[in-house]
């Protein structure tokens, strides 16, 4: 029987229908269409817009020899040298394109699954990550941040090639308002976050733990959005990634590595969107009255979404999402997968 569950951390409702895993099949990853030549591929470094960022092993910029390396997105939606300037015509409103659009490139490899990472190239990644939100929290022009991952032609993806953007705006778009609010007004009355409130009755509960270190934990959410939903989130209150030291770090990458391959062995390979969870970086007209309480409302998390299933005109007329995997399940058989 299918159920509509609750999202504490969202605030929203999820249609959990076990029942229609029985309809099409899952979509199958598709390959995408390679360049001729690679622009994230060492040796490529020419191709790309100089880099703002990168780690390396004693090389020059814009040469070979690096870890990971940060360039402006060639096709970039939003721009740092524009305006911020605001115009309105009747009901019409509008201002320039103003923003930051980066390309953090993974690694050097080009079209590796991240199960197959190293340990270090995901600690790499996520030092490289960390970084760029450091950078970017200093312009005190960007209010807020997504920083994602999409892999693969049903998660969005055009490039083969490891790599996740960032797109920082001068405003909060209006959908996370509502959820910002919400956790914000569920620390105020029960004096904790909803991140911790959620993730220790899961502890508690442990039929949706999938993985646990000594610093992060690997939960299918109760009410999962997408079938195989992953949410990471931290043991000890950590707010930001900002404040993230380098034993968190070494920690967070090796529960991904270990996910990443239980996922792997359960589903093959797969398309996935991966978002961070990040507070907003500066105050704003639509958030000043909840920043101050931000650094303890919000916790720092991770989430993966598995893009096996289509989203149809319910999704989009209804905001609801319907999962045809218990998450229940989805924990059991990754928790469980052979490697």
């Amino acid at each position: 029987m299918s159920q509509i569950r609750y999202d504490l951390f969202h605030d929203r409702y999820v249609i959990i229908a076990p029942n229609r895993a029985q309809r099409a099949g899952f979509l199958k990853p598709q390959k995408l269409v390679e360049p001729e030549k690679c622009p994230f591929c060492e040796g490529n470094e020419k191709l790309t817009p100089p880099e703002i960022f990168a780690l390396r092993d004693g090389s020059g910029a814009n040469e070979p020899g690096w870890r990971t390396r940060v360039v402006p997105n060639l096709f970039k939606a939003v721009e740092i040298e524009a305006s911020l300037t605001q115009e309105r015509r009747g009901s019409f409103e509008w201002q320039d394109g103003f923003g930051a659009h980066e390309v953090i490139i993974d690694m050097p490899d080009h079209e590796t699954g991240v199960e197959r990472w190293p340990a270090r190239a995901l600690s790499d990644w996520l030092a490289t990550v960390q970084e760029r939100v450091i950078d970017l929290h200093r312009d005190f022009r960007l209010v807020w941040l997504s920083v994602f991952k999409n892999h693969g032609v049903h998660a969005g993806a055009t490039q083969p090639h490891p790599h996740t953007q960032i797109i920082g705006l001068p405003m909060i778009p209006k959908r996370e308002l509502p959820m910002l609010a919400h956790q914000v007004t569920y620390f105020r009355e029960h004096g904790r976050p909803v991140a911790e409130t959620l993730r220790e009755e899961e502890l508690h509960s442990g039929e949706r733990i999938v993985l646990k270190n000594e610093h992060f934990v690997a939960i299918a959410p109760f009410a999962s959005a997408m079938p195989f939903e992953m949410w990471i989130t931290p043991l000890a209150p950590l707010a930001t990634m900002i404040t993230m030291n380098s034993e968190e770090r070494e920690a967070l990458a090796e529960l991904m590595q270990k996910l990443y391959a239980r996922m792997v062995a359960v589903l093959g390979p797969f398309d996935f969107n991966l978002t961070f969870e990040i507070a907003p970086l500066q105050k704003d007209g639509t958030s000043a009255s909840m920043f101050g309480d931000f650094a303890q409302a919000c916790r720092f998390g991770i989430r993966i979404l598995p893009r096996i299933t289509g989203i149809g005109g319910f999704e989009l007329s209804s905001g609801m999402h319907i999962n045809p995997v218990a998450p229940e399940t989805a924990a059991r058989k990754i928790r469980n997968a052979k490697l």
